[in-house]
């Protein structure tokens, strides 16, 4: 899927990746490190869900080779993402400042 860069707003931006809204499609591009996950809203809302649920989340004892120490299911069957803890907290920021530039949007929207 190709983009030019004047058709996505970035709501969220860190060292490591972004979150950014199509303009063209409304859906919402979750990109840190090397992968990419396109959602709808509900989509990025469920995604921000799961980030804080302690049932989904687990911490290993012992990290991977890899010095990953956090594992977060993905939306695909037996596809997990590992993240070290201060990348966890990274994308948990990304989320955070994301959802509320859009709920400022809908504050501002009702308005008009």
């Amino acid at each position: 899927m190709m983009m030019n860069d004047n058709s996505l707003r970035i709501l969220s931006q860190s060292e490591h990746g972004y979150i950014g809204q199509c303009s063209c499609c409304d859906h919402y591009n979750f990109v840190f490190g090397n992968f990419l996950f396109i959602f709808t809203k509900s989509g990025l809302h469920g995604f921000h869900n799961v980030l804080y649920d302690k049932s989904q989340v687990q911490i290993l004892e012992i990290p991977l080779p890899n010095g990953k120490e956090v594992i977060l299911p993905s939306p695909i069957p037996n596809f997990m993402l590992s993240f070290s803890k201060s990348e966890i907290d990274e994308v948990k920021g990304l989320f955070q400042e994301s959802l509320l530039a859009l709920e400022i949007d809908r504050i501002f929207s009702e308005n008009q």
